[in-house]
């Protein structure tokens, strides 16, 4: 018995630590800072987030604007935003960049 509860534990655990937010839509507004302020790039979707953990403010999604994987990001979503096409979010589930903007995970474009 001690050995089935162990692995349920092992095997949820670690996908409970990524279950984050997820946002299906068009964006709103997308804002990056100066290095000297911040080096991240915050995110309002035109939309509810479903699934929101600590995305408690209207800008619902930050990354850092400074690093390749960001920079990617950020074309992404300006892309998804000028040409109105719809975009699916998701968050890490943790807001370490802000303590109500949850960290962003991926962003595509679905159409």
């Amino acid at each position: 018995m001690k050995f089935i509860v162990t692995s349920i534990f092992i095997f949820c655990v670690p996908i409970a630590a990524f279950a984050g937010s997820s946002y299906t839509g068009k964006i709103k507004q997308v804002v990056c800072h100066v290095a000297e302020t911040s080096p991240v790039c915050q995110v309002m979707p035109s939309g509810s987030v479903l699934n929101e953990t600590c995305g408690t403010s209207g800008w619902k999604y930050t990354f850092d604007g400074t690093t390749a994987e960001g920079k990617n990001i950020l074309s992404i979503l300006l892309a998804a935003q000028v040409s109105q096409k719809t975009i699916v979010l998701g968050g890490l589930g943790r807001c370490t960049f802000g303590s109500t903007t949850e960290d962003l995970r991926h962003a595509y474009i679905t159409e």
